[in-house]
């Protein structure tokens, strides 16, 4: 089981381990696009499309090892002409559920902790690297779904 745990709040930096054992770190800076870590040597690159809320995952050389289509209440994530089906089972984007071939569920992320510090991804069956690809999707897409709520809330204020 995957766990991403906030270490600095501000700079939404994440530090990821795996039943106990520190995998890497990655941070969601404020005012960019995507984020990066490295996994086992290799450095990954998550790209967030702005306007299509589609996000790509590169390795070092840029090229796509996977890809989600719009991030909304029901997305898949495909990669190697493998397609993974997720669903969203709480309010708020709290927590999502990969489906089977069967459509039956067959793992979670979910979103814990004071401000939703803490995320849990245990999604057997996918590799470490789209698991993590997958769990920083879920965390890219909270925090695009929580600005948008702030302009709104700020243009319904009159500011």
């Amino acid at each position: 089981m995957l766990q991403a745990k906030k270490t600095k709040l501000a700079n939404q930096e994440y530090e990821l381990t795996e039943d106990g054992r520190a995998l890497t770190t990655f941070s969601l800076p404020r005012g960019r696009i995507g984020a990066r870590f490295t996994l086992n040597g290799v450095d990954y690159v998550v790209r967030t499309h702005r306007f299509s809320g589609v996000y790509e995952l590169l390795d070092a050389g840029g090229n796509a090892v996977a890809a989600t289509d719009r991030v909304r209440h029901e997305w898949h994530l495909t990669c190697s002409g493998r397609t993974v089906r997720f669903r969203q089972t709480a309010a708020g984007g709290r927590e999502q559920t990969m489906l089977g071939d069967d459509g039956e569920p067959a793992g979670t992320i979910r979103c814990s902790g004071h401000v939703h510090s803490e995320v849990t991804a245990d999604l057997p069956g996918l590799e470490l690297v789209l698991q993590v690809f997958a769990l920083v999707v879920v965390l890219l897409r909270r925090r695009r779904r929580r600005a948008s709520a702030g302009v709104r809330a700020t243009s319904l204020a009159g500011g």
